[in-house]
Order: structure tokens, then C-alpha cells, then sequence
């Protein structure tokens, strides 16, 4: 004990300067030792020195949104292994996503995922890490998203279809007439009798109205009022309590959902590929304080809008019914908790990654002129002239059925998701005890490894060496069985 105590007086009176000296050699040893160690045998994949050492690159470049370029500028250098992180591996080889995302691996999802998406800690069926979990998740939702509870929905997205083209229908009706304008929070300009606009914005309101009324029994209204605005309460805790009970009263105050689901989105990746224990430390700075500020806001939505569909019973078969009827092998339904962080799960693989797929591929298509008239061909055949009858909703929807087995449609939206993946980012796994061999290298348990989409889905060897361009032709060319094989822009897996 006086051995302690001699010490701690010695610390006591050191000059504040050898203190942080200290303190500087405590922590590049504590970068340097494990890397010198080795422990998961990984210190021969090349990298940037700084990632072998320390999470700070990887986290850098997540939060500056460019992890998927980046990396891939990496494998283009070094080659399909690539160290990213002191024990993380990114392989990028199509061969490598059945072993590391398939079911035979036993790969289990790392840590990342507990930091995506959770709410008061409770995940989702996303984010879930072990397999029980996952399995009794699944079991609840499965009834939910099949494809025959997908084509009840159809009329409610003709709905808000029919409402984006209205729109656009007045839009290109003024420009022709050499008008621009605007119509809430959206613009457009008249050139050549033509209306030139962004589509994304617009892409984004109806998908946000979509998941609403689909999982709520109510959109947000941003379609029809071009506008991103909703109203979320102001206490999440009051909107939770309020759950069941018919006349709740709760205060309200508005937000811009769109643009907090895109500030959400880059600041769960910059947190998620960190340590946990960097992440109350992390959490104090400014850019990610107001990401997590983003990230309570959407956890609000979602027990916001779920209180207030719990408050209006509905005739309808919405999502949430179906999460209401949902059980587990053992009878047991959702409780509060978990029926939000599952609201949540909708709001934003519903939203965000629908919208931005949509306006990938349709800025694809509006670069690719001879693409976008083959299309336009196939379309005319299959669908005929439009109807005169403004007034026939019915006649003028395009439904599911007559664009199912239309070869050129299917392959430009792959193409598009191919270069523009939902995800693109390389999933974390950590390998299982016995260890992973991919490609011919084993990889001691604990490993973490990941199989970059972005990189894979611009691979020479299987799209060409025109893999960079959008070409939606490569899909019937090119040798289809290794391009199915490569492709997984939802990545790969039951477990995704």
C-alpha cells in the first residue's frame, strides 16, 4: 500500500506539462502495443498505417460521408484485403459475401449494429445480434412484409403516385408555356418548353407519405403540400406514456423529417464503426452531438406517430396491425419499447434508402439518353397511350402486374442499384471460434471482417471494364450467372 501511495504522491506533484506527456505516451502505447502484439494475426494486410493503428481513420471518413469511395480507392490500391481498422479486415471479392454474410458462416453481426438503430436500447430486427433474437423477430414480422401483404398495399402508393404526378403533370403544363414557379418548398424552371427540376426532394415526400399511411393508417402530408415538415411531440417521454390511452394530450412542435433521417444517416455510420467506449466521449462534440439530436428526433417520430395511430383505430390492415398481432413461438406480443424501435426501423429504411434509390436511377437514366429511350419503348408497348380520361384514376395507375416481366425496366433498376447500393458500406461481422478461411486466408475468432458492396458491385472481372458506367444492356450481355452472384445491393443473407 505505501508502495501506492509513494506514487500517487509522486503524480500528485508533477508539472502539468510532463502530466500530458504522460498521458500522449499512454495513449500511442496503447495504440502501438496491439498492433505490435497482433493478436488476430492480421498485421500483414496492407492499409492505411493510421487505420491499423486506430479507429480515428475509419471514423474520419464515415462522418465526412465518404467510407464507401474511400475504401474502394484503398482496394483499388492493395487489392481484394485491405486492413481498415486495428482488427478489421475488408474483403472485396464476390466470392466472400456467401462466407461472410450466407448462412453457413456463422459469422455474427459485430457491434456496429447496436450503435444503427435502437431505441432506449431495445434493437430491432435489423440491428439484433444474436440468433435467438433474431429468429423470434422474424418470426412476428415475417407475415407482415410478404409479398401477398406488399400487394394489399398497392393502392395506397398508386394514391400518393397519382398525387407526385398531378404535380408534375402542372409543372411541365406551365413550363411549356415558358413558366417556371414553385409549389411549397419546391422550385422549377422552364427551358425549351421543358421543366427542369430536382426530383429527389419530391421522391423524398412521397416515401416518407407512403411508409406513413402504409405503417400508420396516415401520411405526413409532404406530398400533396411539397413541403418537409411534420409534427413530432415534444416529449418522447409523454408520447410513450400515452400509448393506448383515447384522449391523450400531447404538444407538438415541428420538424424537417427529410432532412433529419439524412443527418441521422451519416452520423449512425461515423458512431457505429467506432469503439463503445469512444462513443460518450465522441458524442460531446458538436457535429455529432447534433446527430444524435437527429437520431432522438426520428426515435420521437416513431412513438409519435405510432401514439397517435394507437389513439385512431383503423378498419385497415396497416403495418402496425400486423405488429400488434405479431407473437412469438411462446404467445408473447411487442411491448411499447420494441413496437417503436421496429416504427423506427420503418421510417427509415422505408424512407430514406427508397428516395435515394428512385433518385439515383432516375438521374442515371436522365444522363443516359439512349438507355432512357429503350425504356420509354418498352414502356409505350407494355402500357399503351396514356388514357384522355383525367378523371379514371383507376385507368390511368400503372400497377404492379403489368410492369413485372418487363425485362429493360427490371435491368435499369438494377443497374442503378448496382451503382448506387442501399448498402454500400461493408457490414461488420465478427468471425466465429474455429475461425473464417475466405479466399484461401483464415482468420482467427474475434476478427472483425466486412465485404464493401460499392467496391464488388464495380468489379472488372464480373461487370466489365465499363463497370463504372451505368448500362443497363451488361444485364443481358454480360454472364449472368457471376453478375447474380456479385450483386447485393440489400446485402446477402437472412440476417442481412
Amino acid at each position: 500500500m505505501s508502495a501506492i501511495q509513494n506514487l500517487f504522491d509522486r503524480l500528485v506533484h508533477l508539472d502539468v506539462v510532463t502530466i500530458l506527456a504522460i498521458g500522449a505516451s499512454a495513449l500511442l502505447l496503447a495504440h502501438i502495443l496491439p498492433y505490435l502484439v497482433d493478436p488476430s494475426g492480421i498485421r500483414s494486410y496492407p492499409g492505411p498505417l493510421a487505420a491499423k493503428l486506430s479507429h480515428v481513420w475509419l471514423g474520419w471518413i464515415a462522418a465526412r460521408g465518404r467510407i464507401n469511395t474511400v475504401v474502394h480507392e484503398e482496394h483499388q490500391k492493395h487489392g481484394p484485403f485491405v486492413r481498415i481498422a486495428p482488427n478489421h479486415v475488408s474483403i472485396a471479392h464476390p466470392s466472400a459475401l456467401q462466407t461472410v454474410y450466407g448462412h453457413g458462416g456463422g459469422a455474427l453481426k459485430s457491434d456496429f449494429y447496436s450503435k444503427m438503430v435502437q431505441f432506449r436500447g431495445t434493437l430491432t430486427v435489423f440491428t439484433t445480434r444474436t440468433r435467438e433474437d433474431h429468429t423470434r423477430k422474424r418470426k412476428m414480422l415475417a407475415h407482415t412484409l410478404s409479398q401477398k401483404s406488399v400487394l394489399e398495399f398497392e393502392p395506397i402508393i398508386l394514391k400518393y403516385q397519382r398525387i407526385l404526378v398531378d404535380h408534375w403533370d402542372r409543372m411541365c403544363a406551365d413550363a411549356a408555356k415558358g413558366l417556371g414557379g414553385s409549389v411549397g418548398q419546391c422550385n422549377w424552371c422552364a427551358r425549351d418548353g421543358r421543366a427542369f427540376f430536382d426530383c429527389l426532394p419530391w421522391f423524398n415526400y412521397q416515401a416518407f407519405d407512403i411508409i406513413g399511411d402504409l405503417s400508420f393508417g396516415s401520411s405526413f402530408g409532404m406530398t400533396a403540400e411539397a413541403k418537409d415538415t411534420t409534427e413530432i411531440a415534444k416529449s418522447q417521454d409523454d408520447a410513450l406514456d400515452s400509448f393506448g390511452i383515447e384522449k391523450a394530450q400531447l404538444e407538438y412542435e415541428t420538424i424537417a423529417a427529410v432532412k433529419t433521417v439524412n443527418d441521422r444517416s451519416t452520423y449512425a455510420i461515423s458512431i457505429a464503426v467506432l469503439p463503445n467506449w469512444w462513443v460518450p466521449m465522441v458524442r460531446r462534440l458538436p457535429w455529432y452531438s447534433s446527430g444524435k439530436n437527429a437520431m432522438e428526433a426520428i426515435a420521437t417520430m416513431a412513438v409519435t406517430a405510432v401514439a397517435k395511430r394507437l389513439r385512431t383505430p383503423s378498419i385497415r390492415n396497416d403495418l402496425l396491425t400486423k405488429l400488434l398481432e405479431g407473437q412469438d413461438e411462446k404467445g408473447n406480443k411487442m411491448g411499447s419499447l420494441e413496437l417503436s424501435a421496429e416504427a423506427m426501423t420503418f421510417l427509415i429504411a422505408g424512407s430514406d434508402t427508397t428516395s435515394n434509390s428512385a433518385g439515383a436511377i432516375t438521374y442515371y437514366l436522365a444522363h443516359n439518353q439512349n438507355a432512357q429511350a429503350k425504356l420509354q419503348r418498352e414502356l409505350d408497348e407494355a402500357l399503351g397511350a396514356p388514357t384522355k380520361n383525367e378523371d379514371d384514376e383507376d385507368s390511368r395507375a400503372i400497377r404492379y402486374d403489368q410492369l413485372k416481366n418487363l425485362t429493360y425496366l427490371q435491368d435499369a433498376i438494377n443497374e442503378g442499384l448496382r451503382l448506387h447500393s442501399t448498402v454500400g458500406v461493408g457490414l461488420p461481422r465478427v468471425v466465429p471460434e474455429g475461425g473464417l478461411t475466405i479466399l484461401g486466408k483464415t482468420f482467427a475468432p474475434g476478427t472483425i471482417v466486412s465485404v464493401p458492396t460499392y467496391t464488388v458491385h464495380r468489379d472488372k472481372a464480373v461487370w466489365g471494364e465499363d463497370a463504372d458506367v451505368f448500362n443497363p444492356d451488361r444485364w443481358t450481355r454480360g454472364d449472368k450467372a457471376a453478375m447474380q452472384k456479385a450483386f447485393a445491393p440489400f446485402s446477402v443473407g437472412s440476417r442481412y
